[in-house]
């Protein structure tokens, strides 16, 4: 049985959009906690009305609001694998200095149940997978495919445990030499462009197109 077609004007893309920005922000000064709906449509600049058809409960729009933070996010494929696999890792890292750092702080207080498990259905799992995919993508051609999902939570674990113990994210040249070989487990880092291949000299004595 099909669902009975819309009735009225179609939803205009531009209010949705304002509305989940203001969500983000909101989220980000007041936690879930202290964000109300009504501020979200003042705040966007929309009647509470507009709003409460496009979501009907705050649970909907705040997460409606990380999904579509998480779709700006998106790492483009190169078509290099060694590359994709790092510029991941450094668009993960990045995120850790701002929002990701204050999720990864609301997910072990644990005070938030709802926005948590937001949070983990729209950022933590898809990212995990991502970051599990690009790394079978660099291990599939050397057949080294033993433990590959650990070996990649493993890599991204040193990075979360970096930021919690010094407080700032890892440089592009400390995930190139410490976390890229963890997960590849080659000798040698290497960095965009170039082989999982332990003969390969490291990046550490040549330029980082990334650290230009």
């Amino acid at each position: 049985m099909t669902s009975p077609a819309r009735r009225g004007r179609p939803l205009d893309p531009t209010v949705g959009e304002a509305a989940l920005q203001a969500t983000l922000e909101l989220l980000d000064e007041r936690g879930y906690g202290g964000l109300r709906v009504d501020d979200v449509a003042a705040k966007a600049g929309i009647g509470l009305g507009a709003l409460y058809r496009r979501w009907s409960t705050k649970a909907e729009l705040v997460k409606a609001a990380l999904i579509s933070a998480a779709a700006q996010q998106h790492v483009a494929e190169t078509g290099d694998a060694g590359r994709d696999l790092l510029d991941g890792l450094i668009a993960l890292n990045t995120t850790l200095a701002g929002r990701g750092g204050r999720f990864l702080a609301l997910l072990f207080a644990g005070t938030e149940p709802e926005l948590s498990a937001a949070i983990r259905e729209t950022k933590i799992l898809p990212l995990r997978e991502a970051n599990r995919q690009r790394l079978r993508r660099v291990l599939s051609g050397a057949g080294e495919m033993d433990g590959v999902d650990d070996r990649a939570d493993a890599g991204v674990g040193l990075m979360v445990l970096h930021f919690m113990a010094q407080g700032t994210p890892m440089t592009t040249q400390q995930i190139v030499d410490r976390v890229v070989p963890v997960m590849t487990g080659s000798a040698a880092a290497y960095g965009p462009g170039q082989p999982a291949d332990p003969s390969a000299s490291s990046p550490a004595s040549k330029p980082d197109p990334y650290l230009e």
